[in-house]
């Protein structure tokens, strides 16, 4: 008999209208709420209006800390649960994408621990709770709203690192696709790509079992289709053109989002996220876009790895090789980065024993993960 493990313990609605329609739920968690958010995509996208609307009507005070930006600085977390604390927050609300949701993950576990050092968040070793989250993403691509990862930058190295436990769950992801309506293009096709990559690392990854992998395959069905369509316009945005994504497809990438993200919490990602973290940290590449470069990498080792899960992965993405989907990811990922072989050999510290390449098929090493960055980017 095939094992299966399976936990996730957020209250997840995906639906229009959900915040309003779930109010009450939003609530329950409180008197007073913490609003975290970054500089602009919570008010475009009408989600901050949304939620300000639903704790109104049950008369929970909030107050909107919205200086997150990409990439959240530790730093910027503490200063949020210092507001958080501050104002007598009950719970923390994440409108936004990834970096936002992340934000207030952390912000819920600063407001808790006021003592709380940057060692002690890493090593996971706070005392008091992380106050209750609540995520409305913005984005169709992180799926930090499902699971108790925040990815945060050390500001004294400009490191991403990750940390989570499970106080730092949501307890509520309120999704609705509606709030994807206003992001560009240009960001839609990264976010998308992110998801796909979850979708397509999870379901190859070591730890999958037959429940994650039916989420995985789903989600890479649904994020595929929903790639090539929007690879048709990827020369007129380049050229600057405005580009107008149907309301139909983007709620198709926020169901695919979903599902990947589903398998994203039970399995963890591969190598090409912890690949991708390098070029976001020294070159500013969007995350989706830099763990898309390593993709096809990653796949070609599924193919000699997994032989087995292969077949039904091509079926998803509706090929009849993996030729196509490279080509595609190459078309979107191009970084134009450059790297010294020097600079490459300085970067293999960092990936000794690395949970990532652990639940790579076949496992993976510091001397691939070298042998990699080198073919990529040394000239």
């Amino acid at each position: 008999m095939r094992s299966v493990n399976f936990y996730m313990p957020v209250q997840v609605y995906f639906e229009s209208g959900c915040v309003l329609l779930h109010s009450q739920q939003l609530a329950s968690l409180g008197d007073r709420a913490l609003l975290v958010t970054g500089r602009s995509g919570a008010v475009k996208s009408g989600a901050l209006e949304d939620v300000c609307t639903a704790l109104k009507m049950h008369r929970v005070e909030w107050e909107v800390f919205s200086q997150v930006g990409e990439n959240p600085l530790v730093s910027t977390c503490k200063r949020a649960g210092e507001a958080a604390r501050a104002f007598g927050a009950d719970f923390v609300v994440g409108i936004g994408g990834g970096s936002a949701m992340d934000a207030a993950k952390a912000a819920a576990v600063f407001a808790a621990n006021p003592q709380l050092d940057e060692s002690a968040l890493y090593d996971r070793e706070w005392q008091a709770p992380a106050l209750p989250v609540v995520c409305v993403p913005t984005t169709a691509g992180t799926s930090s709203e499902l699971d108790q990862t925040a990815v945060l930058t050390i500001d004294e190295i400009g490191r991403k690192q990750s940390v989570g436990r499970e106080d730092t769950f949501p307890r509520l992801a309120l999704i609705d696709p509606k709030y994807t309506y206003s992001l560009p293009y240009r960001q839609t096709v990264s976010t998308a790509v992110d998801a796909f990559c979850h979708g397509v690392e999870s379901y190859f990854a070591q730890n999958a079992d037959g429940v994650s992998r039916m989420f995985a395959l789903r989600g890479i069905e649904l994020l595929y289709e929903g790639l090539c369509r929007l690879a048709d316009a990827w020369e007129d945005s380049a050229r600057g053109a405005a580009v107008e994504i149907q309301p139909q497809l983007r709620d198709q990438i926020s169901e695919g989002c979903l599902c990947a993200g589903f398998s994203l919490n039970r399995c963890g990602t591969c190598f090409p996220h912890r690949l991708g973290y390098l070029l976001t940290e020294r070159y500013g590449i969007p995350h989706g876009t830099a763990s898309g470069a390593f993709l096809p990498a990653f796949i070609q080792r599924a193919k000699s790895c997994s032989r087995e899960l292969f077949r039904p992965f091509l079926k998803a993405l509706g090929e009849p090789d993996e030729r196509a989907v490279c080509r595609l990811l190459q078309r979107f990922c191009r970084t134009g980065c450059t790297m010294t072989a020097q600079e490459v050999e300085g970067c293999r510290s960092r990936f000794e024993a690395v949970s990532n390449f652990h639940r790579t098929p076949g496992g993976y090493t510091a001397d691939e993960a070298v042998e990699l960055l080198r073919a990529m980017f040394v000239k």
